[in-house]
């Protein structure tokens, strides 16, 4: 591990806790709008049909718990965004996380990645 208070990597994380927040936001949206939808064919459905839709308004609860666990990550982030040293585990490759971040902020499309799984598993581990 290494210690650095690079900015590039405190723009890794504010580009990470970004992309969260729109996770969760675009999560929502979706949940809201299928909720929508089943509560208006709710009001006409038969007995079969009305069982069948409430499994559907079960089956987004997903939603609640992914947000939640969502929220905790990006706590985290933000905490270690206020750091002053913050530990860089070895292996994460800063200037592409950056990069990718600068690419998701300039082009704003959905498909971006930024840090791999691999790279946040690593600095997950390392705290």
């Amino acid at each position: 591990m290494t210690n650095t208070s690079d900015p590039r990597v405190v723009a890794a994380l504010i580009a990470a806790v970004k992309q969260i927040e729109t996770a969760i936001a675009d999560t929502e949206r979706g949940v809201d709008r299928i909720l929508g939808l089943v509560e208006l064919l709710m009001e006409r459905a038969d007995k079969d049909s009305f069982l069948k839709l409430e499994g559907i308004l079960e089956a987004c609860s997903f939603q609640d718990l992914s947000g939640q666990k969502l929220r905790k990550v990006e706590r985290l982030l933000e905490h270690l965004r206020t750091k002053t040293v913050i530990t860089v585990p070895a292996g994460i490759d800063v200037d592409k996380a950056q990069a990718t971040a600068a690419e998701r902020d300039v082009t704003h499309a959905p498909s971006s990645q930024g840090l791999s799984q691999e790279d946040v598993d690593r600095l997950l581990k390392g705290m």
